[in-house]
């Protein structure tokens, strides 16, 4: 790292200044402050209370201004040596308008909408750095309420759950929510002597514990982190007089300011209205008269300002930290039997079982289909709803309502005089939320096959393990994606054989891309190519390929029969699942000005692929069927919303 060097001359003596990193950083990162619009006008409104759907909806009340919030932000940072812009929603709807900045803060920004939150979770999880002070997007811009109406803007009515409170952003914090809680009279303090925030802080201010106190009651956002997470309490809620919920709050129990990462980015959590600790000595537009002070129930306005001065620093300085996020689902079913009820109905029994083992919560529709060999589904399938499944196997929480894993027993009809044959019985697990319909937000990414044999004549079915493909190996580095992509039903086969090098070609990868997606090509889509007309094999793959963006025309022909190439593999991954991703790494083969450029910069933000040794990515090279496999299945898993 540089260390800047500045020449002073006086008194004809020449006096050499030293900055250290951090200060020569905090002069030269851009650091971005959001002020939100539409987060000041929703703490100005007033809504009535009520009920919606068997749920109690509080009046909503007139908040103090957040604007002043954010202005203390800006201001505090700027006093401090921070090179900071303002930024508002609008910069919220690009990844690569939030890319540009070395570190964000969200001062009470309770608005976003879903396409924000999304931006903002892979800005950080692509290595930007973020403080959230408190009540970060935990509403929906989208149902911002109209005058004279309920309040049901709040994200707990669209995700039914708190392991999902933060919508898509939730996994960015590693923990689950656990209630707003009212303490009166309360201290917030350090045990944590360890973590380099806290080690900054008190070391400029000589002491060993940071001490902010409040006289009067007010509201906390109280959470915890899941276990075996990055999350990591810097600040607790140690002592208090009152609390509405003790049942719940247990002194140092829970933190008040938590330090996460996630991906190649830092975050800092902050539980608590620390901006009311704060003083700004500055003429500004203040809201409501407050002229920037803090207020008078409070204490530690100092500590408030250093804390805030070295967890900036930590989030936004240059580092090679990397948590991966991991999306690892476990299914599978037993207790499986089949046979001709009284009824006369040929019933099917399971219990089916599906676990978080990865280190982000999931959610998504468990689904359970028996299928004849034209895969078309035979009776009734089954399909339950799953609002969270949480990344953490504990079950201490306070009120134990975090889940990692969910079974269930259920039964499937289907006809009686159901044909002598094989059938095949899909369990799968379609991630995303229940009431968004985008293709690329709902999508399976796991999936269990058996088969359900009946001999004619015969009152019972055997259910048997799937066959998989002879010539894959459990010793192949690409089994488990092929074995998943298998029972997804996203890869097909030949006499039993998967032909794992054979080249792949762009109709290939167009048909496993849709099937990825659970995307039917469609009779109506249209393909204007010089080499290929309607009624030819593969026009419908290809004109709904072309109509997701997952193939191009190159130079007036789709070339269908053509290898896919690395580089259209990049495109048809980005622009089929909508991939964002943004990383300032960039192949020696892959110029700014190639084609697939940004395509290929965001697998590699995603750690969807990670190149060659030699930093090359090949663009030109054809794909395997074994390496479209693999790169699939890891799209699948790395964009599950």
């Amino acid at each position: 790292m540089k260390i800047f060097i500045s020449l002073i001359t006086f008194c004809a003596c020449t006096l050499v200044v030293f900055l250290l990193p951090t200060q020569a950083q905090a002069t030269t990162q851009r650091i971005g402050i959001v002020f939100s619009e539409s987060s000041e006008k929703y703490a100005n409104s007033t809504h009535p209370g009520g009920t919606y759907e068997g749920q109690t909806v509080s009046p909503k009340v007139d908040y103090s201004s957040t604007y002043n919030k954010e202005l203390k932000a800006f201001l505090l940072y700027q006093q401090q040596g921070f090179n900071v812009e303002k930024i508002y929603e609008k910069d919220l709807n690009s990844l690569e308008s939030l890319s540009q900045y070395d570190a964000i803060v969200f001062p009470y920004t309770v608005m976003m909408n879903h396409l924000q939150r999304e931006n903002v979770k892979m800005y950080v999880r692509n290595g930007g750095g973020a403080i959230f002070a408190f009540q970060t997007a935990r509403n929906e811009s989208a149902k911002f309420p109209k005058a004279g109406q309920m309040d049901l803007s709040p994200l707990i009515y669209d995700v039914d759950s708190w392991v999902m409170e933060w919508d898509n952003l939730s996994e960015v914090f590693n923990s689950r929510f656990i209630d707003d809680i009212v303490l009166g009279n309360a201290t917030i303090s350090n045990s944590n002597s360890v973590h380099p925030i806290i080690q900054n802080a008190t070391n400029e201010l000589g002491k060993s514990k940071l001490n902010l106190t409040k006289s009067d009651q007010e509201w906390v956002e109280i959470i915890k982190p899941w276990q075996g997470g990055s999350a990591s309490p810097l600040l607790y809620f140690s002592n208090y007089d009152y609390t509405d919920k003790p049942q719940t709050m247990k002194k140092n129990e829970f933190g008040a300011a938590h330090a996460i990462q996630y991906g190649k980015g830092r975050v800092v959590q902050i539980g608590f209205k620390i901006y009311d600790y704060i003083t700004i000595n500055a003429k500004a537009n203040w809201q409501d008269n407050e002229n920037g002070v803090a207020y008078s129930t409070t204490q530690g306005d100092l500590d408030a300002q250093v804390f805030m001065k070295h967890a900036l620093r930590w989030v936004a300085e240059n580092h090679n930290g990397d948590v991966p996020r991991r999306y690892n689902l476990s299914l599978y079913s037993d207790s499986v039997q089949s046979y001709v009820a009284p009824s006369g109905k040929f019933v099917f029994y399971s219990t089916v079982t599906v676990k978080n083992n990865g280190n982000v919560p999931a959610r998504g529709t468990l689904k359970v289909e028996i299928l004849d060999a034209n895969d078309q589904v035979v009776g009734k399938g089954h399909d339950r709803y799953l609002p969270g499944l949480a990344a953490d196997a504990t079950t201490t929480n306070a009120d134990r309502k975090d889940i990692s894993t969910h079974s269930e027993k259920y039964q499937i009809f289907m006809p009686g005089n159901l044909a002598a044959g094989t059938y095949t019985i899909r369990t799968s697990f379609i991630e995303g939320r229940d009431d968004r319909k985008n293709v690329d937000e709902k999508f399976a990414t796991i999936a269990e096959i058996k088969t359900l044999t009946r001999t004619k004549g015969s009152n019972k079915a055997s259910i048997e393990v799937a066959p998989f493909f002879q010539d894959i190996l459990a010793t192949n580095g690409a089994y488990y994606d092929i074995k998943n992509l298998h029972a997804l039903g996203v890869v097909k086969g030949s006499n039993g054989k998967f032909n794992p090098q054979g080249t792949l070609t762009r109709i290939q990868a167009t048909e496993m891309v849709l099937r990825a997606l659970g995307i039917t090509p469609s009779s109506s889509a249209t393909l204007n190519a010089s080499d290929m007309k309607a009624g030819d094999y593969g026009y419908a793959v290809l004109a709904t390929g072309v109509r997701f963006g997952i193939i191009s025309l190159e130079d007036g022909k789709i070339n269908a029969h053509q290898p896919m190439t690395r580089a259209a593999m990049a495109h048809a991954l980005v622009k089929g699942f909508k991939l964002q991703g943004y990383t300032k790494h960039t192949f020696i083969d892959v110029p700014t000005s190639h084609v697939y450029f940004k395509d290929i910069q965001a697998l590699y933000a995603l750690d969807i692929t990670t190149g060659y040794a030699d930093q090359t990515f090949k663009p030109n090279n054809t794909v395997t069927r074994q390496n479209f496999a693999q790169f699939v299945n890891r799209t699948l898993h790395a964009n599950a919303k």
